[in-house]
């Protein structure tokens, strides 16, 4: 009797392995190939943006936008093709987000293992209305390519970095980067938003009233890597070393905003 039962739960439990096995094979097999379910495209430089709904023109017009703002970064490689899923269904979206097991991604999110990147098309309209856009130049204004650079920008660092090493960044740096990659272009061409009126967007208080409680991490990260990069000279290497804190380069960001306000 305890013989058949035995092999009666061995049974059973090589039943569940292989189940098991099979959920998985199934999950990892979704997100590698998340064209079996969304297959127009369109290929920008080394960016190809897959969607969903009739929205050609607007989907081109993003493309142009993204392959415009990688192009101006010295984080640009032609040779790393990324898959991006723009998403209009939001269902599939969320399919997505549940496979990939993360938390929570209210915009969008990337996978470095496959080099795909998912945005989430309503929730960058919703956000875009509830924020008027601003501030700009911030993940928060509600930006199609924004919100798409952004996440190219993690898939980026991370194939510069290493998955490991980037794992180990706190979220400021994680952030920051990203941040950098798709606002820089903008941003250099655009006499209204020197570092210093940035900055002070960042301790505008009545800025950032509309947030109900969120932080201004996402903001103050794109800065500070702004600043590292740009003012001090830092390469990435440098500011990946857990020497460079958020708090020694916030003062001295504000240090440095100060001197220039002072006439020379």
């Amino acid at each position: 009797m305890r013989k058949k039962l035995s092999h009666k739960l061995a049974r059973w439990g090589l039943l569940l392995v292989t189940v098991i096995i099979a959920v998985f094979a199934l999950q990892i097999t979704v997100l590698a190939f998340p064209q079996m379910f969304v297959s127009k495209n369109i290929q920008r430089g080394s960016i190809k943006i897959f969607y969903d709904g009739d929205q050609d023109a607007y989907v081109a017009e993003i493309a142009e936008d993204v392959d415009s703002r990688l192009r101006a970064t010295v984080f640009y490689d032609s040779t790393q093709n990324t898959n991006v899923y723009f998403l209009r269904n939001q269902g599939l979206y969320k399919m997505f987000v549940r496979l990939s097991m993360l938390p929570a991604a209210p915009q969008g999110f990337a996978l470095s293992i496959f080099d795909n990147a998912f945005v989430d098309e309503a929730r960058v309209k919703e956000l875009a209305e509830m924020t008027g856009g601003l501030p700009k130049y911030s993940i928060y204004e509600g930006n199609p390519a924004h919100t798409i650079v952004h996440e190219v920008g993690h898939l980026i660092i991370t194939g510069q970095i290493g998955r490991g090493t980037w794992k180990q960044l706190p979220h400021w740096k994680q952030e920051g980067f990203p941040e950098y990659i798709a606002n820089i272009s903008l941003i250099r061409g655009d006499s209204t938003a020197s570092l210093p009126d940035r900055v002070a967007i960042l301790n505008d208080d009545s800025i950032w009233g509309w947030k109900r409680g969120w932080d201004r991490i996402h903001y103050e990260a794109g800065l500070l890597v702004e600043f590292l990069l740009d003012v001090k000279g830092y390469t990435v290497e440098d500011i990946v070393a857990d020497s460079v804190t958020s708090e020694t380069t916030l003062t001295e960001l504000l240090e440095w905003c100060r001197l220039r306000e002072i006439p020379q």
